[in-house]
């Protein structure tokens, strides 16, 4: 199965990116970094959604470059402090403040965005175009918005969902080559999803009620999951098995098992690795590929994290 996105590393070039976009690389040659690595989710339809990590440890850094105009926005989450900054919106100065870690700005890219770092900076740069936002609209059978009230860009606002979700993925750039298609997918969803209906400007759509899954969704879910151990099966496609929109599937996978698709995918994966270390003459390299992990390497780190012991030693108990 082709992945649903792809990975960059720290290494320049290995980000497979379309043509257009404010992510990745792309992005940061607008801030001057020789690396800027990104996931990018491609699970609604033909609409990408990306994360680009920004990190400089000198000051005064200079303007950033004028990205090109598109229909699309730039969320950014501060994962440090960022005291000093400078922002111009359409050549005009932006009133600006203190960006302490874990703000989060939203910059509109049809407005040219042009910031000054002054202070040393850290940050995630989500990447929502409009067909994005479009294509969560349409699955969660609301109207698409007419835009997104960018509040001010250069003072943030509080945003404890996005932080929170934001932080979870930070793992995932010092090793992006274990990270499984359905987190980033689930992450990265989700923050646009929340996006898309807390900045929609105007009047919230309105949106049915929804518990957990019903039994046979829950049952399907878990199938799907359960024979996609190595998490290459995108979100969207888990949501519409179920006739779930997918802007609820998460909260009602949730709500139904106690836990979100890639945490009981986690599970899924130690328990099945459980019955063959016990059952089967595999070796520890073999349970580690039928498990969906990257390497052994990785598959020793995940079990003995979640378990509390290494695979041999269980295997041996």
């Amino acid at each position: 199965m082709t992945p649903p996105y792809r990975t960059g590393s720290r290494v320049e070039g290995k980000i497979q990116m379309g043509d257009h976009g404010a992510y990745g690389q792309r992005l940061g040659d607008h801030f001057h970094l020789a690396s800027a690595p990104a996931f990018v989710s491609w699970t609604l339809r033909k609409s990408e959604i990306a994360v680009t990590e920004i990190k400089c440890d000198v000051e005064n850094n200079g303007l950033t470059s004028p990205i090109p105009r598109e229909d699309a926005f730039l969320v950014t989450l501060q994962l440090r402090d960022c005291p000093r900054h400078e922002l111009w919106i359409d050549d005009r100065p932006a009133l600006t403040a203190a960006l302490p870690a874990g703000v989060t700005c939203l910059y509109d890219l049809r407005t040219n965005p042009i910031a000054y770092s002054i202070s040393a900076f850290h940050s995630l740069h989500f990447y929502l175009p409009r067909r994005a936002l479009d294509a969560i609209a349409d699955l969660d059978d609301v109207a698409r918005i007419d835009d997104l009230d960018c509040r001010e860009p250069g003072i943030g606002v509080n945003d404890r969902i996005i932080r929170q979700l934001g932080l979870t993925l930070l793992p995932a750039f010092d090793r992006p080559d274990q990270v499984a298609a359905i987190f980033v997918d689930h992450v990265t969803v989700a923050i646009a999803a929340h996006v898309a209906r807390a900045y929609r400007s105007g009047q919230a759509p309105s949106r049915r009620a929804l518990g957990g899954l019903a039994p046979w969704q829950e049952l399907r879910a878990k199938e799907i999951l359960d024979a996609n151990l190595d998490g290459d099966f995108p979100i969207e496609h888990l949501a519409k098995e179920c006739g779930v929109p997918l802007g609820d599937f998460a909260r009602a996978f949730r709500e139904s098992t106690g836990m979100a698709p890639h945490q009981w995918l986690l599970r899924a994966r130690i328990d099945k690795a459980k019955n063959l270390l016990r059952r089967s003459g595999l070796s520890q390299t073999e349970v580690a590929r039928v498990c969906g992990c990257a390497d052994e390497a990785h598959f020793i780190r995940v079990f003995a994290r979640h378990v509390g012991t290494r695979p041999g030693a269980w295997r041996r108990g």
